[in-house]
């Protein structure tokens, strides 16, 4: 099962300009991580969903209006389970809005631990304890070169749930999927920037010629980019 979405979740909606964050105001008492979990009932313009910069169902001679969301039903919750307020939400939860768009999660709202370093440390000491678990003498040439070295992207793709792998031309317009971009040079934890363009002369919905990321890297050397739809304006 997915996880369960919490108040500061980011949201997008398929017809605004920026994203915005959920604010739970129907459950205080049941949390995930320090954050009150999300059930139906916290769909309330403003109160709970925010506004989405300008709304591209609402063209205007200066261009798009701004966005006054108007929410009805949330789909993809969990029914077995009620809450102070309802059925709770899932990271891959949906909120139809009156005016055309669809709002979903780029994120839960539950934040991953962080580790805490509590003794002074220093690259060269780090470097220093690597080489003596692995055996081997330290260079500080080698680690200034590691410093050089430029993370490299190998590999760009989605996979079905039968695990059969597609690139990005495979990908077709509106499909949601999880995209996966295997790295090297770059260490658990730290991000990688990616730029998918549109080509020819084509724009995407809400992003432009360009969509830009910056996704972690897991300890598999993947980074993961959560509900990714390729649209065109």
């Amino acid at each position: 099962m997915s996880e369960y979405a919490t108040s500061g979740a980011m949201i997008v909606c398929t017809c605004g300009s920026a994203p915005g964050n959920l604010q739970v105001t129907s459950n205080l008492t049941v949390s995930a991580q320090g954050q009150p979990i999300a059930t139906v009932s916290d769909k309330a313009p403003m109160a709970n969903i925010p506004v989405f910069g300008t709304c591209t169902m609402k063209p205007s001679i200066s261009g798009f209006l701004p966005c006054v969301p108007a929410p009805t039903a949330w789909s993809g919750f969990v029914a077995s389970v009620n809450l102070p307020g309802g059925n709770p939400l899932l990271k891959t939860s949906m909120l139809q809005c009156g005016c055309g768009g669809m709002i979903s999660f780029q994120d839960s709202g539950q934040k991953k631990s962080t580790k805490v370093v509590v003794n002074p440390s220093s690259a060269q000491i780090e470097a220093l304890k690597k080489a003596a678990i692995a055996g081997i003498p330290f260079c500080e040439e080698c680690e200034k070169k590691k410093k050089e070295y430029k993370p490299v992207i190998t590999r760009i793709y989605w996979a079905e749930e039968e695990n059969n792998i597609f690139g990005l031309d495979d990908l077709p317009p509106g499909k949601e999927v999880v995209l996966c971009i295997d790295v090297k040079g770059v260490e658990e934890g730290e991000t990688v920037d990616v730029v998918i363009n549109s080509g020819q002369g084509r724009r995407f919905k809400n992003f432009g010629e360009e969509m830009k990321f910056s996704p972690n890297v897991e300890q598999d050397g993947t980074a993961y980019i959560d509900h990714f739809i390729v649209e065109y304006e």
